[in-house]
């Protein structure tokens, strides 16, 4: 009986330490679902699959930055490189729907690797939710200085002159710049090798230093080079003219703008995140494009800041997936 009643003078104290355990556990949100209003609570970690340094890195510490500030929390760089994007893509589905891990990656990542692969651990168009399309890489094809070719018509005529005898570079087998020149052959009906490199960086030394004759660069990254007469750029394989290169065709100008390559970086997140807690983390990231230093800054990097929204966004992965899709088909292209 005294046994019994200790016990019963016990409860009420354990209930107690229990409902204290939960608000606590409450308060610092443990087990519950990222509320909008509270978020963030903790620091953020952004994904990039591409190596520090890269321009995509450099981009993504720049907004992730900007996001630091305004939230007041650390907005932490991750770099996941490796598998064609896939390797950080996957750790970011993987993830907690959160918030708290966001992924900044290129467009091929949603518009060309679900293509490619016959098997992939994950799927980019239906395990990642959208959230801004943040900038767009303005590119260029370039020649190597030391090629006799100074524009596009002196490409094609020698294509045509000597089939199979010229090489272009691009960053990967089914890469948009591989794709792009793919489909430019097939529409000036040329044979041009295609020789794939780790990167965008090294396809474009390998322009200046005449291991192949052509490839496709972001200007940014390539402008250093241009200037200095290591390369020259012999069409601008983006849809309007560079103000730097006034001289510089557009593709769609010379008659093959099927051709021409689409490049952008934006944010993702895990597909269960809360779509009231997307808007918000699109918010946040559009008004840190919106910042005037921000802006310059990438717009600095001959980059076009986007900024467009989760539908916006989702509209545009829809419209190139389809496209990117019929042209894996058409040139067979797989990655194995």
């Amino acid at each position: 009986m005294q046994r019994q009643e200790s016990k019963l003078r016990r409860e009420p104290r354990h209930r107690a330490r229990l409902l204290c355990l939960a608000a606590i556990a409450c308060a610092l949100g443990w087990g519950q679902p990222a509320r909008a209003a509270d978020f963030p609570v903790r620091p953020v970690r952004v994904v990039v699959p591409f190596a520090p340094g890269a321009a995509a890195d450099t981009v993504a510490r720049l907004i992730a930055n900007g996001l630091s500030k305004k939230w007041g929390q650390q907005v932490i760089v991750d770099n996941r490189s490796g598998g064609n994007t896939v390797i950080g893509m996957e750790n970011v589905v993987r993830s907690e729907p959160d918030g708290y891990t966001l992924l900044f990656t290129v467009n091929d990542s949603f518009t060309t690797v679900p293509h490619l692969y016959t098997k992939l651990p994950i799927d980019p168009l239906k395990d990642l939710t959208p959230i801004n399309l943040s900038a767009k890489v303005v590119m260029v094809m370039v020649a190597s200085a030391s090629s006799s070719i100074s524009s596009f018509s002196d490409l094609i005529e020698r294509a045509r002159a000597h089939p199979g005898a010229l090489s272009y570079g691009s960053y990967g087998s089914g890469s948009s710049v591989h794709l792009s020149m793919e489909t430019l052959k097939a529409l000036a009906n040329v044979d041009l090798i295609h020789v794939p490199y780790r990167g965008v960086a090294p396809a474009t030394a390998a322009v200046a230093a005449g291991e192949v004759a052509v490839s496709q660069t972001g200007y940014g990254s390539s402008r250093g080079l241009i200037d200095s007469g290591r390369i020259k750029p012999i069409a601008i394989a983006s849809a309007e003219r560079i103000r730097e290169l006034p001289g510089v065709p557009t593709l769609g100008e010379l008659g093959y703008r099927q051709a021409e390559t689409s490049v952008w970086w934006g944010f993702a997140a895990p597909v269960k995140t809360p779509p009231e807690l997307i808007e918000k983390i699109n918010k946040s990231i559009s008004e840190v494009l919106q910042n005037p230093e921000v802006r310059k800054q990438i717009e600095g990097r001959s980059l076009t800041v986007a900024d467009l929204g989760p539908h916006e966004f989702a509209a545009e992965i829809k419209q190139e997936s389809k496209e990117q899709g019929e042209a894996v088909r058409r040139f067979g292209v797989k990655v194995e």
